[in-house]
Order: structure tokens, then C-alpha cells, then sequence
């Protein structure tokens, strides 16, 4: 445990003029940001990104590139611990964790009416998207809030944009990705969005379809989220929207086609041939 607390103090140290308030879900009429984390329970520890991508201008990019298209809606970062000091106290404590999983989320809880809320989420895979409740989103963005106004708890004022921050369990509960088990941690939101890093996730869009919290809300796939290792020191994270197959019709080798035309001359002479009799 000490070794995590000199961990700890170096992260605040290097990286404290860099973290920022996290935009949450209630902040404006177009939601928070999305927010990325890795987490690991065996290492008891969590790490945070604020990506700044902002809730509504992400999914109404996604949306335009929908269902699929030849130039997809994609964003990507790499995360690496010669320049993000969080992250490099993350991997010190967990980074061999075989247990180290992923999520990125973020919702919209400002709307006027309840039909106007909605959540985009990893989810994980295999889940039955279908069975997710109007309720279930304003939950949802409720647990979102707490958990970006505990992170924001611990992050300095008037900074700068898009900081990344690093916490374990010894420094407290309000973080669900420490020190609790995936079976809670789907219960926090609508669905279970964890998943292992070197693995992909959907995305999904969840909106309220209707003012009564038993409606059934109204999902949508945006793509697919991914998060894998590159080096010891560094992971790679990228998004993309559906993309379509460009099929590039065969061009014939020129011997193929000298056969085909030798083919054809010798067809022409047999029905010239015919035609002469």
C-alpha cells in the first residue's frame, strides 16, 4: 500500500496542472462528455479519461454516418505513460492485471422532457440490448452524475481541458470501477458496458421513447469501441462507425484475356463455317 500512496502522490505532483472538470450530464441542453475508463479489480485501481468529446456532437456525428458508409465517423487516441502521468500510475499498479477491463460512456439528463434524456454506452457483448427501460437511462445518467462529480471532487478548479486522473480503492467508494465486481458494476448502469482490454465493445445509442419509466427504450448501434495494449507503455483506443465493403471488380490477367480472345476468334470460325455450309 505505500507503494501505491508514492504512486499516487507522483500522479498529483506531475499531472495536477493538467486535470479538468468533467462535463456532466446535466451540465448543458447537449449533455456531458464521453468519458473513458480502464479499471482492474485485482489491482484496485481505475483510470480516467476525459476524451472532450461532447455527448451531443459525438452521437450526432455517429448518426450521420449511419447505417454504414466508405468514410465512417472514427476517433482515436493512444494513451501512453511518457506523457500522461495518470496513466503511468495506472499501469504501475495494474497493468498486468489479467482482469483489466474497459468501458466509455456518457449521457444527457438535461432535457426538458423526459422523452429528450438519452445515454451512449459500450455494452457488453453478447447483451441484450432490447430489454433496457426508459427508466433504466435516467438511472442511468443519475449514476453517470455521481460518478463524474466524484471524480471532479478530486480534481483542482480552473485548469486546463481534458485531464486524466488516477484512484484506487483505498481513496474511496464513489468510483465503481474499484474494488467492486462486474456482476455490481452492471447494475450501475443500464446495461453492462465492461469489457477486457484487447477485446471490442458496441456502442450503442439509448434514448427515452416514452415518459413511463417501464417503455421500452429505443437503441440504436453507432459502432464499435476498442482498447488494446501496443507496448508496455503504451495502449491504443479508437472508435469507429460501421463501415462499408468497397468490392473492386476483378480486372482479368492479360494471358486471361488473350485466351478468351483466341476463344472468340475460334468460336467466329466454326460459325462462320456452319453458315458457309
Amino acid at each position: 500500500m505505500k507503494l501505491k500512496a508514492l504512486v499516487i502522490a507522483a500522479a498529483f505532483a506531475v499531472t495536477g496542472t493538467a486535470f479538468a472538470k468533467v462535463a456532466n450530464p446535466i451540465d448543458t441542453t447537449n449533455g456531458g462528455e464521453m468519458l473513458l475508463n480502464l479499471f482492474s479489480q485485482s489491482g484496485e485501481a481505475t483510470y480516467q479519461l476525459d476524451t472532450g468529446l461532447q455527448f451531443g456532437a459525438f452521437n450526432l456525428a455517429a448518426f450521420a454516418k449511419l447505417p454504414d458508409s466508405t468514410t465512417p465517423y472514427t476517433w482515436s487516441t493512444t494513451l501512453d505513460t511518457a506523457t500522461d502521468a495518470a496513466f503511468a500510475s495506472f499501469v504501475a499498479v495494474a497493468g498486468s492485471a489479467s482482469d483489466l477491463g474497459f468501458s466509455f460512456f456518457g449521457g444527457d439528463n438535461s432535457g426538458v422532457t423526459a422523452t429528450s434524456r438519452a445515454m451512449t454506452t459500450t455494452v457488453r457483448a453478447g447483451a441484450d440490448v432490447t430489454t433496457v427501460k426508459d427508466g433504466a437511462i435516467s438511472d442511468g445518467n443519475v449514476q453517470i452524475q455521481n460518478y463524474v462529480a466524484a471524480v471532479n471532487a478530486k480534481m483542482p478548479s480552473g485548469l486546463a481541458t481534458n485531464g486524466s486522473t488516477f484512484f484506487t480503492k483505498s481513496e474511496g467508494v464513489a468510483h465503481y470501477f474499484t474494488g467492486v465486481d462486474k456482476s455490481v458494476l452492471a447494475g450501475k448502469f443500464a446495461i453492462g458496458n465492461d469489457g477486457l482490454v484487447g477485446t471490442s465493445l458496441d456502442v450503442y445509442s439509448f434514448v427515452r421513447s416514452t415518459t413511463s419509466l417501464g417503455g421500452d427504450a429505443t437503441e440504436t448501434k453507432l459502432g464499435t469501441f476498442n482498447v488494446s495494449q501496443l507496448n508496455a507503455t503504451q495502449y491504443s483506443v479508437s472508435f469507429s462507425t460501421p463501415v462499408t465493403e468497397v468490392i473492386t471488380p476483378s480486372v482479368p490477367e492479360p494471358t486471361s484475356m488473350a485466351l478468351a480472345l483466341v476463344g472468340l476468334a475460334a468460336f467466329g470460325v466454326v460459325a462462320a463455317r456452319r453458315s458457309a455450309k
